[in-house]
């Protein structure tokens, strides 16, 4: 039984006015005259409900909350500025307490959008179907459709909070009156839910893969990807059934055999903006390439804070916006992990010479070089590098490291130049990142906390713009991969670890290591042999997806949390100061689920009785 809750009704219609950035099935309409219940009952009505639907993706992924709250306190990611404390207490795992102010916001933009999406299915049954009126009716099976995409994007929203929360209010319907009194449904009655609902869009009409011209809509492959990954969540888990982790493997196999869906020849091909609409992706967050349509955040996730403190470097658009104080970078680990010469996703993923020409970059144009050039021409001349970042590639110039000598001379230049990490895994070079010029902070004039470090390139975009100080900030227009084939292929050999079958987990996992070795600058790259452990899944999953999926739902999914981010995550095992971290095998638990947030927890009458979860009390 579900009680009345908190969530109030606000589903007013200007929530589904199509916001700027949305694909070419998302149009806006007037509905003025018209009361609600009216409008959403005709056929345009109710396709702009199911938009509405399909822009709250923006309102979940598309924010620098969502980048925060998934990367940060992971193996694989860590703060720029490390004294900033309100990144500190995800990231460190320090003071950090029910109240997080990152964590709610994310509880808060689910549950809203998971509002809408009830509201799309309760008021399927007031549409006005085409035997009702057969001139203005909507077509039943369009209906059945729709109601079918509006499932699953209710199904991935539950799973969002269920692998984050635990337990949670499992809310199904559209709140008609506001209540102060609400529940905490336990963990295994959401999956049994979103198993529902992922079975309804399987047993509907839906297309395996959509058309061209259906882009950007839910498929039955989406359906079954989300549910190969959520067989595969609860598989680890103490209500798990028996058969989860063979049922993601069977869903994962059926994607890559029988969905249509290919891995693409080569990984700067799954990246290139002007291919984002390739055979590889499963389902996005679409955006429409169309002018001002500048509504895509992630351009200026992973980009240093270049454009203040530094003479000649100021806001541009050749590099765009950056995350400013909620700025995030990769760990000495993750920069170690890439092997540059042999495999192709190095260059691809980073500021790199084959970033740096039109022909071969990702957002077509030549600023992807790692390095900035002088913007303000006051001592270094315009285009000339500020910073420089050697990567290592053959040839001397990105091959080189620097000494001190040589980058203070350079200094004097108005130039810097900065080290890519040095050591290697072998040596667990990763456990000191201390005379790693990466991790050195205040490199810039006043700005004492920050660190400047080689960006990562691939979520870039050639419609980005940066107006300058006061101007306009234009963040991009590609879409944003929520599912694509090569994660199919990684959560196949996670599930065929976890079932025993070894020899599939080495054919899946080294699918995508062959592919990433395609047109790489050298031939060679090592494939996994022997017994496939999680950690190669896990490492592999770096690789092939940093950025891209939430990497504190991998560690905590696999219960490597504290594990990993101990190990491999320099700035949380070596705090300066009195306050240490909190993260331990003792604590792994209690971190690998998020609070229940305590203002949420406030505005009820009985939030008091409802507690928190373990550890969180």
């Amino acid at each position: 039984m579900k009680t009345k809750n908190i969530f109030a009704k606000t589903l007013f219609l200007t929530v589904m006015f199509v916001i700027p950035g949305c694909s070419s099935f998302l149009d806006e309409e007037n509905i003025a005259g018209q009361s609600a219940e009216e409008y959403f009952a005709t056929a345009v009505g109710y396709e702009s409900l199911i938009n509405g639907c399909y822009n709250t993706l923006k309102s979940v992924y598309n924010t620098t909350n969502y980048n925060v709250i998934s990367q940060l306190g992971t193996d694989i990611v860590t703060q720029n500025d490390i004294d900033a404390p309100s990144l500190a207490t995800l990231n460190k795992y320090i003071l950090y307490q029910s109240d997080n102010g990152f964590v709610y916001t994310q509880w808060t933009n689910l549950y809203a959008a998971l509002k809408n999406v009830n509201a799309a299915i309760d008021r399927a049954s007031n549409v006005i179907t085409k035997t009702q009126d057969p001139r203005d009716g909507m077509d039943e099976s369009i209906l059945a459709k729709r109601v079918a995409e509006a499932k699953f994007l209710r199904a991935l929203y539950l799973f969002d909070i269920v692998r984050n929360w635990g337990q949670a209010p499992l809310i199904l319907h559209e709140p008609t009156e506001v209540s102060t009194v609400s529940q905490l449904d336990s963990a295994d009655k959401f999956y049994e839910q979103i198993l529902t609902d992922l079975g309804d869009v399987m047993s509907s009409a839906l297309p395996m893969r959509q058309s061209a011209s259906e882009y950007g809509r839910v498929s039955k492959a989406a359906a079954k990807h989300l549910r190969s990954l959520v067989y595969l969540t609860r598989g680890y888990q103490s209500y798990s059934v028996a058969s989860d982790f063979t049922n993601a493997l069977a869903d994962a196999e059926d994607i890559i055999q029988n969905s249509g869906h290919t891995l693409l020849s080569d990984y700067a091909l799954v990246h290139r903006q002007t291919n984002e609409e390739n055979d590889e992706i499963i389902f996005c967050v679409n955006f429409a390439n169309k002018d001002k349509y500048w509504g895509n955040l992630w351009s200026e996730f992973y980009m240093p804070v270049y454009r203040e403190g530094w003479v000649d470097l100021a806001p541009d658009n050749m590099y765009g916006a950056d995350a400013a104080a909620y700025t995030i970078m990769p760990t000495k680990y993750t920069y170690l992990l890439f092997n540059w010469k042999k495999d192709q996703r190095a260059r691809v993923t980073f500021m790199s010479p084959y970033n740096g020409d039109a022909t071969t970059s990702i957002d077509g144009r030549t600023c992807g070089n790692n390095y900035f050039l002088s913007i303000n021409g006051s001592v270094v001349p315009k285009g000339e590098p500020v910073i420089y970042f050697p990567v290592p590639l053959d040839g001397s110039f990105n091959n080189h490291t620097y000494t001190q000598a040589e980058k203070d001379a350079a200094k004097q230049r108005g130039q810097y130049y900065f080290n890519y990490p040095s050591g290697t895994l072998a040596e667990k070079s990763y456990k000191n990142v201390s005379n790693d010029d990466y991790y050195i902070k205040g490199n810039q004039g006043g700005n004492a906390g920050s660190r400047t470090w080689l960006p990562v390139w691939k979520f870039k975009d050639a419609n980005m713009q940066h107006g300058g100080t006061g101007g306009s900030v234009g963040h991009g227009s590609r879409d944003i991969y929520m599912f694509r084939l090569a994660e199919t292929y990684l959560i196949a050999a996670e599930a065929a670890v976890k079932a025993n079958d070894n020899a599939k987990a080495l054919m899946y996992i080294n699918f995508i290591r062959q592919r990433a070795s395609t047109n790489a600058p050298e031939g060679g790259l090592p494939l996994y042999s022997g017994t496939i452990t999680i950690d190669d899944v896990l490492d592999e999953r770096a690789l092939e997806l940093f950025g891209e999926v939430s990497r504190w739902n991998d560690l905590t999914r696999t219960g490597k949390l504290a594990e990993r981010v101990l190990e491999y995550n320099w700035d949380v095992s070596n705090i300066n100061g009195a306050v240490k971290t909190e993260l331990s095998a003792s604590t792994n638990a209690k971190f690998s689920l998020r609070p229940i947030p305590l203002a949420w927890l406030n505005s009820l009458s009985n939030g008091q009785e409802l507690g928190n979860n373990p550890g969180w009390e």
